[in-house]
């Protein structure tokens, strides 16, 4: 047994070393060639930008309309190429290739800079030279032959000079500069520029030509062609020493070939634990971890095969509040306890199956082999519910529950539908899906505005629409609201207020603000009349909008002094600071303030000393019912008297008929608003 055990061990020992060896060996291979690969990648790369820089240089030497963005784009490329071949050298430690590498990069640096000196000098000649090609055909008529004769010899040499690069022409261009500058006049303009153009090519030439060879005389590419030498001697030297390893590999064929037979019954044994892991990650892969239930995957595999589905869907009413307050573990206690608590409400006569398909949305899947009352069923999980008390660390926590429940397929999504109506409609515990409420409909209408919405905004057919505001006491306008209206295919405009709601779902509400703003301002900049703009607190919130604005005040200065926004306070102003710093940044732009809709619902009369606003729109629902409602006429009479206190103004919306308009000035409100006036017009 003991020497059964040594040679077990020695096999094992033997089959390490060999297997420790063959991985340090193909890591070493596999770094070889990798590095190897890299690094020649690189050198060839530096070495064709190189030359194509040089090309590109020496053709826009001889071209005189070429620019200067290809040679640009190589110079970029070969500084990062030279720092990638830089970082493999300090990464594979090669110091002395690194050291000399850095030679090759001052060398590098300097020929961009003489590049970038060439190219100012370059584009000063191919200016002259193109001012001295056009003076070929234009020379001044009162100039002698002589002079004629001077200049067009100079001009020609001059060309012959920049094509050649011989400086022999220099001397000759020398001596009839000075038979033109004799004919040429001074005070002459035109003569002078001429003379200013020749004198570039004379003093100038010289050092372009320097700046030229310089570039053209491949010191960098020389300096990596030695880089080049010295790094394949190093690859000679590793690849020797891959040979050596080679030869040692074989020697541990026969250690392989029982490192073969190890694994292979290794594999077997592998292949079992494999298998209990397999069945383990099925069972994981549709099971929540958290509450031990089954998970939507498993609810969407269950539900093919029930006949007759009955499924209830659970949400836990303000979940988030205990998860925010009570903190994350508090929360996941809460629905382990849900869990739990939902299988032991219902009776195991239903073979009933649980499921966690959301956050804290619990299902119930039943194959309804009975009958079974929704009502009942739906009642005894929710005074399970009321009458269970949840205790985490000492903390009672009660929750209530909302439950949807659904025969229809698609089991989940018609279970949803009718939990979000229970949400929607706050007398509601529980509901049952039914085709007749047209909630399918109701999507498919949604979806059909979605893309009628969307495709509007693409094609910028949201245009602003304007009604007068009256002033009571002269019948003259004021100003005029905005009103948005979207353009249908047809030609037809209907108000944007069906969209709403679609359009905050799926994200597009601010661009229906931008594109009514932004025409908006531009009508307003156009015939400097003043508006108003309603603006909602998402636009409040939402950064880009007010980003929009800032952009619109620079785009038409002194617009925004004829601007009202007009704050919707028929919605919650949910950040109530959001609300002030908005009131203060468009103050400052020289823009009014409402606040619009006063007197719906649950009017907070607070805003009104709260807030700097200039006006007050008294909610159209209690305007139309002044001359008919006693209770309209006091509620609108003491914001009227509110307002007065508070130094604001009033306006009213919609004023159908005379009658309302007569209440309305015996109540003392400043302006009017509504079909009785004018109806809501395109233009200003």
């Amino acid at each position: 047994m003991r020497a059964s055990y040594k040679k077990a061990v020695l096999i094992v020992v033997v089959l390490g070393a060999a297997i420790a060896f063959l991985l340090t060996y193909r890591n070493y291979v596999s770094a070889y060639f990798t590095k190897r690969s890299a690094i020649y990648k690189a050198f060839h790369a530096l070495y064709e930008d190189e030359l194509e820089l040089n090309y590109q240089v020496l053709k826009t030497s001889f071209f005189l309309y070429e620019n200067y963005d290809h040679i640009t784009q190589i110079q970029t490329r070969i500084q990062k190429e030279a720092q990638t071949l830089a970082h493999l050298f300090a990464q594979n430690g090669y110091t002395e290739l690194a050291a000399m590498f850095r030679k090759y990069h001052a060398c590098l640096d300097k020929k961009l800079a003489t590049i970038e000196e060439f190219k100012t000098l370059n584009a000063t000649i191919k200016n002259s030279s193109i001012y001295l090609a056009s003076v070929l055909d234009h020379l001044p008529s009162d100039l002698s032959p002589q002079a004629k004769k001077a200049i067009i010899e100079t001009i020609s040499e001059i060309f012959v000079l920049k094509n050649s690069l011989d400086e022999a022409f220099t001397k000759e261009i020398k001596r009839n500069y000075r038979t033109v500058a004799r004919h040429l006049d001074p005070n002459d303009p035109a003569q002078k520029l001429l003379s200013a153009h020749i004198r570039i090519f004379i003093e100038q030439f010289p050092r372009y030509k320097e700046l030229l060879g310089h570039i053209l005389a491949s010191h960098s590419i020389n300096e990596l062609r030695s880089i080049e030498k010295r790094f394949e001697t190093r690859m000679s030297r590793e690849a020797r020493t891959i040979d050596r390893i080679f030869v040692l590999l074989v020697l541990f064929y026969i250690l392989a070939t029982l490192l073969i037979i190890y694994f292979i019954i290794k594999l077997d044994k592998e292949n079992a634990a494999l298998r209990a892991l397999q069945s383990k990650l099925r069972k994981n892969a549709i099971t929540d971890d958290l509450t031990s239930l089954c998970n939507r995957r498993a609810f969407k595999k269950d539900v093919r095969k029930v006949q007759r589905p009955f499924f209830a869907l659970i949400n836990i009413n303000g979940f988030k509040h205990y998860n925010d307050f009570y903190g994350n573990r508090t929360g996941d206690h809460i629905l382990r306890q849900t869990a739990k608590l939902l299988q032991q409400i219902v009776p195991s006569r239903y073979g009933a199956k649980f499921y966690r398909v959301g956050g804290d949305d619990f299902g119930i899947l039943i194959d309804e082999t009975e009958p079974i009352d929704a009502k009942e069923f739906a009642q005894n999980i929710i005074e399970a519910f009321e009458n269970h008390k949840i205790t985490f660390k000492s903390v009672d926590i009660y929750v209530s529950v909302s439950v949807g429940i659904s025969r229809k397929r698609p089991l989940l999504e018609t279970a949803d539908m009718a939990l979000k109506f229970v949400k929607q409609n706050s007398t509601l515990h529980y509901f049952v899906y039914d085709d007749k409420l047209g909630f399918f409909q109701q999507i498919k209408a949604n979806i059909k505005r979605s893309k009628i919405l969307k495709k509007a905004l693409d094609e910028g057919r949201i245009y602003p629409y304007f009604q007068p505001i009256v002033r009571n006491d002269t019948g003259t306008i004021a100003k005029y609201e905005v009103l948005a209206r979207l353009k249908k295919e047809d030609g037809y405009f209907e108000s944007i207020y069906p969209y709403l709601e679609i359009a905050k779902e799926i994200k597009l509400y601010r661009y229906i603000t931008m594109q009514v703003v932004q025409k908006s301002f531009e009508q307003v900049y156009a015939y400097k009349k003043p508006i108003s703009i309603n603006i909602s607190m998402k636009d409040i919130e939402d950064a880009q909008v007010l980003k929009f604005f800032g952009k619109m005040f620079e785009k038409y200065p002194g617009a925004s002094k004829l601007v009202t926004f007009e704050i919707l306070e028929s919605e919650t102003l949910s950040d109530y600071e959001a609300v002030k710093d908005f009131i203060s940044i468009v103050r400052a732009q020289g823009c009014k303030v409402a606040l619009d809709d006063f007197g719906s619902g649950y009017s907070n009369f607070a805003h009104v000393f709260n807030l700097d606003i200039d006006y007050i729109k008294i909610d159209g629902s209690l305007i139309q019912a002044l001359p008919n409602d006693e209770n309209a006429r006091l509620i609108v009479g003491a914001i009227v008297r509110l307002a007065k206190e508070a130094g604001l103004e009033t306006v009213a919306e919609f004023v159908a008929d005379k009658a309302i308009f007569e209440e309305v000035k015996k109540l003392g409100i400043d302006y009017s608003q509504g079909y009785f006036f004018a109806a809501p017009s395109p233009n200003l």
